[in-house]
């Protein structure tokens, strides 16, 4: 049996599903990126519900301080169809 690509194309890609466990924690997105390449990547962001927008939680190429942020600091994107994602580190990005 030949193994289908991945759909690549659709922005479930890109999301990770908790399953139906309820929680008492509002439902976010979240936008998950690694870079393991030496090299700058531009990478196109998924559109998020509408009324939402995408914050940067995680940046492991930014200082000590700005590399992860506490709930309610996060940092809007603007513009929020796109990250410049540097080399070797990961990007957390929360959609709400």
């Amino acid at each position: 049996m030949q193994q289908q690509p991945p759909h690549t194309h659709t922005p479930e890609c890109y999301r990770l599903d908790g399953g139906e466990e309820k929680s008492e924690i509002s439902d976010y997105n979240l936008f998950i990126t690694l870079n393991p390449d030496f090299n700058i990547h531009n990478i196109k962001i998924p559109p998020v519900k509408a009324g939402e927008k995408w914050y940067r939680v995680i940046d492991t190429s930014l200082k000590n301080g700005e590399d992860f942020l506490d709930p309610g600091k996060e940092v809007l994107l603007k513009p929020s169809d796109h990250y410049i994602v540097n080399p070797r580190i990961t990007v957390v990005l929360l959609g709400k």
